[in-house]
């Protein structure tokens, strides 16, 4: 295992050839470069049209050539304010582009299968995101230890065969039956 830089980890998004998976296990991710539009969100301010267009411009080269970009979130039994303002401003962008975006109910999650914040590349590179309990990033660390791909390869498989897309869980929140906080 190898502590990498930001720079070296957006390197994969570049290089890889096939798929770039992701397991997100957080219900709240404290990213820089989205503190300025969570706040706007929480304002209830209109979608800025620029939003996440860097990524929806990587997803729609990266499909674009064939490629599968996807997710996979684990969710808790409410949605926090967070996870709305992903799902609104980013996840609509994301999948509009091409990334395939989707749901696992932490109830869901197989109590045998090992798992953490993920990226994995080709099926080949483990991507391991260590974050503190507030959702900082904290740490990058490549892995290429067969046991630890063997897990992520696993937890990949087993997360998606459980998930449902997007589309579902917008669904759902529209019919009421995914509690919001303050709804």
């Amino acid at each position: 295992m190898n502590l990498i830089t930001e720079k070296q980890f957006f390197q994969h998004f570049a290089d890889f050839q096939q798929s770039a998976t992701r397991i997100e296990t957080l219900d709240n991710y404290l990213v820089n470069d989205e503190r300025e539009h969570f706040a706007l969100y929480q304002t209830g301010a209109p979608l800025p049209p620029e939003r996440n267009q860097a990524w929806a411009g990587l997803v729609r080269d990266a499909v674009a050539n064939g490629k599968y970009m996807g997710r996979v979130h684990i969710l808790g039994p409410a949605l926090t304010p967070y996870l709305q303002f992903e799902i609104d401003w980013y996840y609509a962008v994301n999948s509009a582009a091409g990334e395939d975006i989707r749901f696992i109910f932490a109830e869901d999650v197989p109590a045998e299968v090992i798992f953490s914040d993920t990226w994995l590349f080709d099926d080949t590179i483990v991507i391991h995101l260590g974050y503190d309990e507030d959702g900082r990033l904290l740490r990058i660390i490549r892995s290429d230890d067969p046991t630890s791909l063997r897990h992520a390869r696993t937890a990949w498989t087993e997360f998606y065969r459980r998930s449902f897309p997007l589309a579902e869980l917008l669904s759902k929140i529209r019919q009421n039956e995914l509690k919001i906080p303050g709804q």
